[in-house]
């Protein structure tokens, strides 16, 4: 979109009282938002007069201009719900975003995104599975989206970039605000490889608010939502219940019975949510099938890392655990290469995580 255009949705953005349901039908009467803020004040009253004051009101010009130029300094952009590379899912909620403001690429829309979440605090097992998970998952085509919060949701991100694969962290803050600041690095790479995703405007710091609308976005954004480890009060069990109300698969890992950090996961399983442990639990809850991974696999050849895990293994049936032992390589992206040979026939996998050369 030009940015004579965007002017006018920015602009918007700042009418008190707007929704997008009500945006939705200006619309539709009047065109676009510049052709709204032409029109005569009688004219714009005659569908809602506090709207019309506060469209003939605004005097915050400078503020958008400001924007703009921090938006072009960032390097980012800023995507409208009327622009063709709009997120085609998230049209699909209630009240999607009017504005997204996006630092990075957003995935073809083609590509399955599936969310994982979890708490703040994981425990070694939280963490382990959520990286894995994603890891795995990524392997097989799947864009991972969440947060970037500390804990699950760094450990997801974590997972598939460590596997090649593409992230979108969603912000409760500016676009160009990392939170938590220790996540720096992750925002960094985020950026780099995929995107990273915020409704607020530019410089809006973390306040309690902001984080519930955000949810609703990872939930919008997805086809399902995989809940790993949390407590009963927590943010990943409301990202949980809004997927539930946009229509969205709900999964859940299961937890240590009486542990506080997985009562929130053993509830929604209780509650019917859908039993997985695995990527290919996932997958299968999903109905989804391992082709995107498969059809990006050009070569039989073993890379380096490949090289390195077929040497460890050996002549023998050997653990995964200690393939990442002997190899260096951390444990997730252990996991998505394993899978990755495997979808190219080089080995083949055991009972109980264990691996074998396929010749």
């Amino acid at each position: 979109m030009d940015t004579a255009s965007l002017r006018y949705w920015l602009a918007l953005t700042k009418v008190k009282g707007l929704q997008l349901l009500t945006l939705k039908a200006l619309l539709d009467r009047f065109g676009s938002p510049e052709s709204l803020f032409k029109e005569s004040k009688a004219s714009i009253a005659a569908f809602s007069g506090s709207l019309a004051d506060g469209i003939k009101a605004f005097d915050e010009w400078a503020w958008v201009d400001k924007e703009l130029a921090g938006v072009e300094r960032l390097g980012a952009r800023v995507l409208t719900y009327a622009d063709t590379g709009y997120p085609t899912q998230l049209k699909e909620i209630n009240d999607p975003p009017v504005l997204l403001y996006i630092k990075g690429a957003l995935p073809d829309n083609s590509f399955p995104s599936i969310a994982i979440v979890g708490t703040r605090q994981p425990t070694h097992y939280g963490l382990r599975l959520a990286e894995t998970i994603a890891a795995e998952l990524s392997a097989m085509g799947v864009t991972i989206v969440s947060g970037m919060a500390r804990g699950c949701d760094a450990a997801a991100h974590k997972g598939a970039l460590d596997a090649g694969g593409r992230t979108i962290a969603v912000l409760g803050t500016g676009v160009d605000v990392p939170y938590p600041r220790e996540n720096t690095k992750l925002y960094e790479r985020i950026a780099e490889a995929s995107a990273i995703v915020a409704e607020l405007p530019l410089l809006s710091q973390p306040l309690p608010f902001n984080f519930p609308r955000r949810n609703r976005i990872i939930s919008g954004l997805v086809c399902g939502v995989v809940v790993v480890e949390a407590p009963l009060r927590s943010g990943a069990l409301q990202t949980a219940r809004l997927a539930l109300d946009y229509n969205r698969e709900v999964m859940a890992v299961p937890g240590h019975a009486g542990s506080p950090k997985s009562m929130g996961t053993n509830k929604l399983l209780k509650d019917g949510a859908t039993l997985v442990e695995t990527a290919q639990d996932v997958m299968a809850a999903l109905s989804l099938d391992f082709t995107v991974a498969k059809q990006t696999q050009n070569s039989q050849t073993p890379d380096n890392d490949e090289s390195r895990i077929l040497h460890a293994i050996g002549d023998d049936s050997l653990h995964i655990d200690s393939i990442s032992a002997k190899t260096g390589i951390d444990i997730a992206k252990t996991s998505a290469i394993l899978l990755g040979m495997e979808l190219k026939g080089l080995i083949r996998q055991n009972q109980g995580k264990c691996f074998l050369k396929a010749w």
